[in-house]
C-alpha cells in the first residue's frame, strides 16, 4: 500500500489519521478566486491564521496560480509543501477512465506530483442528463482512475463532493479502496444528516462547503444576535458551528481582510446551549447550491 496507508500502517483507521494528523479541521475554499493579486493576498492571510488546507477543483480554473502562490508564500511563512494541504476535484466534463486518467494526471503535475486529495466533484457528467444511464458507468470509471493515482502514490486520499446516500452507497458496494473524505454543502439551514451519518459508519471524513449560505446567513437574525452577544462577526459563528458539529469547514472569501474576520481565534469561540438551540430552529432544509438528488 501506498500513500497515507503506507506511513501509518493498516491498522490504524484512516479517519483517526484524517482528524488527527492529516486533515486539519479548517480549510480555504477557493471558489470564483481567479485573479492573481487576491488570491494571493488571500492565501497569504489564512497562512497568517495557521490555515493549512486549501480547497480548490478543476473547474474553478485557479490551480496553476494557487501553485505558483504556494511557491512564494509557503518559504516567506517558514513552511514547505508538506506543512499543507491540497484538495482538487475531478471537472464533470472529465468523467470516464480517458478523460479522468488525463485531468487528473494534469492536477497532479501542477502541483508538483502529488496532491494530498482528490474528489470527485459531482456525481453526473457534464453535457448529460441526470436520468441517463450512462452516467453511473462514467463515475465508476473515474472513481477506479482515482484508486489507480491513489495505488500509485501521486495521491494521498480520493474522495467525493456533492454526492447523495445513495450515490455513495453505490461507491461503497464496488471500491477497492474506501472514500476517505465527502464534501457537501453544510450549513445550519441544511445539515445531510442522512449522508452525515453514513460518513460515521465507514469512516468517511464530512467537510462542509459554503457555510455562510452563499452569504445569506450571515445577516440571518439568529447568527446576528449570537454574533453580537459574543462580540464576534457572524462569519465566525457560523465556522465555530460548523466545528462544533465535527465538520471540517473551509469557508471562501475572495478578501483578505474577511479571513481574519472567519478564522481568528475560531477554536476558542464556544457557542452554548442556548447558541446551539437558536441554530437548530434554523433547519429547514434549504439548499443554495447545486442539488445532486436529481442525479440517478
Amino acid at each position: 500500500s501506498s500513500g497515507i496507508n503506507a506511513e501509518y500502517g493498516e491498522d490504524v483507521k484512516i479517519s483517526e489519521i484524517l482528524m488527527k494528523k492529516y486533515l486539519p479541521h479548517l480549510g480555504l475554499g477557493t471558489f470564483q478566486l481567479k485573479a492573481q493579486d487576491s488570491l494571493y493576498q488571500v492565501i497569504d492571510a489564512a497562512l497568517s491564521q495557521e490555515i493549512r488546507l486549501i480547497d480548490t477543483a478543476q473547474c474553478y480554473k485557479n490551480e496553476d496560480l494557487i501553485s505558483s502562490n504556494l511557491a512564494d508564500l509557503l518559504p516567506r511563512h517558514g513552511l514547505t509543501r508538506s506543512d499543507i494541504r491540497i484538495i482538487s476535484k475531478l471537472d464533470p466534463k472529465f468523467q470516464g477512465t480517458e478523460k479522468a486518467s488525463i485531468a487528473v494526471q494534469n492536477t497532479v503535475d501542477c502541483f508538483g506530483g502529488y496532491v494530498d486529495v482528490m474528489l470527485i466533484h459531482w456525481p453526473g457528467a457534464s453535457k448529460m442528463k441526470g436520468t441517463d444511464p450512462r452516467i453511473r458507468e462514467l463515475r465508476y470509471q473515474s472513481w477506479k482512475v482515482l484508486e489507480g493515482f491513489c495505488e500509485e502514490g501521486k495521491i494521498g486520499l480520493i474522495g467525493l463532493s456533492n454526492y447523495t446516500a445513495a450515490h455513495l452507497t453505490e461507491v461503497l458496494s464496488y471500491c477497492k479502496i474506501k472514500p476517505s473524505v465527502l464534501q457537501n454543502e453544510f450549513h445550519p439551514r441544511f445539515r445531510e444528516s442522512e449522508v452525515r451519518k453514513l460518513c460515521n459508519e465507514h469512516d468517511i471524513t464530512f467537510m462542509g462547503y459554503s457555510p455562510f449560505g452563499q452569504g445569506d446567513l450571515l445577516a440571518h437574525d439568529v447568527i446576528v444576535r449570537i454574533a453580537d452577544k459574543h462580540s464576534i462577526p457572524p462569519s465566525r459563528v457560523l465556522v465555530a458551528w460548523c466545528l462544533e458539529q465535527g465538520v471540517v469547514c473551509i469557508p471562501r472569501t475572495c478578501r483578505s481582510d474577511r479571513v481574519l474576520e472567519n478564522f481568528k481565534d475560531v477554536a476558542s469561540v464556544v457557542l452554548d446551549e442556548e447558541d446551539l438551540r437558536d441554530i437548530d430552529s434554523m433547519n429547514d432544509q434549504h439548499k443554495y447550491c447545486w442539488d445532486p438528488q436529481n442525479v440517478s
